[in-house]
């Protein structure tokens, strides 16, 4: 018998067979679980917006604080200054009411010129000290006289850069 060609052959073979149906494994929920609300959630976005308020509003009032505390200081610092000052010119202590001036008042005048400036002052028999205005660093004192006369001068004041000490600067 003669050979025959493989391509004279019928190829076509069944299909395999499908695989055999087996248990399989099913998703245990159908969809995402819920809890039925979603005020957990709420709950902690409400939370967290609490938080940021409070650590915002907290870094706000520490900042008002500390603004409030430094202008504070420097009153303080400014009325001391000019008190020290008006009581050793009051007091005839010339080179003390002279060692608070600025370096540039003692530049322009020698410890005789500066207590014929301040006449006016040494002469008083009391003062009192008005509230620095912080924008131009400016004190206003009353003067009281024996003869009942008072008097209003505002001293100008600087911060030494060395010290950090204020001094008066002249009157304003």
């Amino acid at each position: 018998m003669p050979a025959i060609a493989p391509y004279d052959r019928d190829v076509t073979q069944p299909p395999p067979n499908p695989p055999p149906p087996g248990p399989g494994a099913r998703p245990p929920f159908a969809a995402v679980p819920t809890e039925g609300s979603t005020a957990r959630l709420w709950w902690a976005l409400g939370t967290a917006a609490l938080a940021l308020v409070l650590c915002g509003g907290g870094g706000l009032a520490a900042f008002i604080g500390v603004l409030i505390t430094g202008v504070r200081a420097v009153q303080e610092q400014t009325e001391l200054t000019v008190t020290r000052y008006v009581q050793a010119l009051e007091r005839g202590k010339f080179a003390d009411a002279y060692d608070l001036a600025c370096d540039d008042l003692r530049g322009r005048y020698s410890v005789q010129e500066f207590q014929e400036l301040e006449a006016d002052t040494i002469t008083s028999t009391g003062f009192s000290v008005g509230d620095l205005d912080i924008n131009s660093l400016t004190v206003p004192v009353k003067l009281d006289y024996a003869n009942g006369r008072t008097r209003e001068i505002v001293y100008q004041l600087e911060q030494d850069t060395k010290t950090g000490h204020f001094e008066v600067c002249g009157v304003a």
